[in-house]
């Protein structure tokens, strides 16, 4: 079990490469957003736009790529399963990109933003090109190309920053010395601008896979699509429900509040969402490594075991990431955010510690889905899906008017909590795996008692740096040594 740990750990640190790089990356360019779009309003816009877009991407790709994941392993038959799903997707996203061109003025008057064409139109293309390269995405994943797959991702993540960077300074800097108009740094335009460089990037992402899918269409089987949709469908409702869980309240704050004071809270909330993504990124990136790896070991003797250490690592890295995040928290904020309009209203960063705990949850909850998928219970994962995502509507809607954002964060950590205790109950009726709760409520408690330990000393890290450093380290090596104490205790009783 130790080998097959290390396997595990290793395809997730070459995935986690390019997802924190990435993200690490990408976080350089909320600095500059906040830094250089006018108005806070501005950036909530930015928000908005991508949040729709996340909605819409769970259609485009509609559950093929985990479709693809189980019937390679069941059929034998990984070419024949990754040519099916890619000629489907391709097809249907094909269809919704024309539609969306077609309609894109009145869908830009539905969604707040009349005169605004162009934001459909490029966020058309961006779905469509990531949508197509989600099945060579996952065909690296299924055959273990890591390293290939992390060096693509990365490549179209420093395409996105260079255009960034070039549309945001660069064409400021040339409109300073003369040589271009000020309209072509009109703040409507530098909006515009965040959305083309995405979709330049996301072409060329797919681009560059062309080896993956130039002859994706040779061995497509009709009857095997009709069995992979029938898998596959109820994890459509399974994602738009999570986007719901994730994204909507962004959509809400801009509809529920006053035109403007939408806008502005979006852009607070979503900069300070940005802090509780560290999780997000290390979820991701276990994600890319453990679902073909839970499939793959899946017909082992007892893989309950395997499932059930490898959740009791995941909580002590996710608890540790968390409380590293919170610690530092007066340092990454100011680095992330450089303008000062964001740190006006305290809820900015009152919401890190609740959205953190919500991420937490997510995760954790992600790591509990397997059952359903390797049982082929997909509608029932759909149904706790589906019941998180009412909840979330139910609670925003109720909620946002009073309090704003602050509602959001609350609802997101209620939501993610009932859906993670929901799938633990059912995952043990349907595929009892023998979890270690006791290992992980001593995680979580040793990250809540430190972080509380923290605030209660109240140190200032501008009086005191030495001291507020040291505190650090001493909490921060403490809660190592006991994850890994442990960690080598439940090894020894596997």
């Amino acid at each position: 079990m130790a080998s097959l740990i290390r396997q595990l750990a290793s395809q997730t640190a070459i995935y986690g490469l390019s997802s924190m790089v990435g993200r690490f990356i990408n976080f350089l360019l909320v600095p500059l957003y906040t830094a250089r779009l006018a108005q806070v309003s501005d950036y909530g816009v930015v928000n908005v736009m991508f949040s729709y877009s996340a909605f819409l991407a769970v259609v485009y790709t509609y559950g093929m790529e985990t479709a693809f994941f189980n019937f390679a392993r069941q059929e034998g038959q990984e070419r024949s399963s990754y040519a099916t799903a890619f000629r489907a997707v391709a097809l249907s996203s094909l269809a919704l990109t024309m539609l969306a061109l077609l309609l894109a003025p009145q869908l830009a008057v539905w969604i707040g933003y009349p005169g605004k064409p162009f934001y459909i139109r490029c966020f058309a293309g961006i779905l469509a090109a990531d949508a197509l390269s989600a099945l060579p995405f996952a065909w690296l994943r299924q055959r273990q190309q890591a390293m290939r797959f992390a060096a693509i991702r990365l490549i179209g993540i420093f395409i996105n920053v260079g255009l960034n960077l070039f549309f945001l300074l660069g064409l400021p800097e040339m409109v300073e010395q003369g040589w271009l108009s000020e309209g072509w740094t009109a703040p409507e335009q530098l909006i515009s601008y965040i959305f083309l460089s995405n979709l330049a990037a996301s072409l060329c992402t797919f681009i560059i896979l062309w080896p993956e899918w130039r002859n994706a269409w040779k061995e497509y089987d009709r009857d095997l699509l009709g069995r992979m949709l029938h898998y596959a469908l109820p994890l459509v409702w399974v994602g738009l429900a999570g986007m719901v869980n994730e994204t909507l309240d962004r959509i809400l704050l801009k509809s529920l509040l006053p035109a403007q004071e939408g806008d502005y809270q979006v852009g607070i909330y979503g900069a300070f969402y940005k802090l509780a993504m560290v999780l997000t990124i290390f979820v991701q990136a276990f994600r890319f490594a453990a679902e073909p790896f839970f499939f793959s070991r899946s017909n082992d003797e007892n893989p309950q075991a395997l499932y059930a250490r490898v959740m009791g690592i995941f909580i002590w890295v996710m608890c540790g990431m968390a409380l590293a995040t919170l610690l530092l928290l007066d340092v990454l904020a100011p680095m992330l955010i450089r303008n000062s309009s964001y740190f006006l209203d305290a809820r900015g960063p009152a919401v890190v510690p609740v959205l953190l705990a919500a991420n937490l949850c997510l995760g954790i909850y992600y790591n509990l889905s397997i059952w359903y998928k390797l049982t082929g219970q997909t509608r029932m994962g759909a149904s706790i899906a589906i019941g998180g995502a009412v909840l979330t509507i139910a609670l925003n809607l109720l909620l946002i008017p009073r309090w704003g954002f602050t509602a959001s964060a609350w609802t997101t950590f209620a939501v993610y909590l009932c859906m993670m205790l929901a799938s633990y109950a059912m995952g043990q009726m349907y595929y009892p795996v023998p979890y270690r709760s006791g290992s992980a409520l001593l995680a979580i408690g040793t990250a809540a008692g430190l972080y509380g330990l923290w605030n209660q000393l109240e140190i200032n890290r501008m009086d005191e740096p030495l001291r507020w450093w040291l505190t650090i380290l001493a909490m921060g090596s403490g809660y190592v040594m006991l994850m890994l104490k442990t960690e080598l205790w439940n090894k020894k009783r596997t």
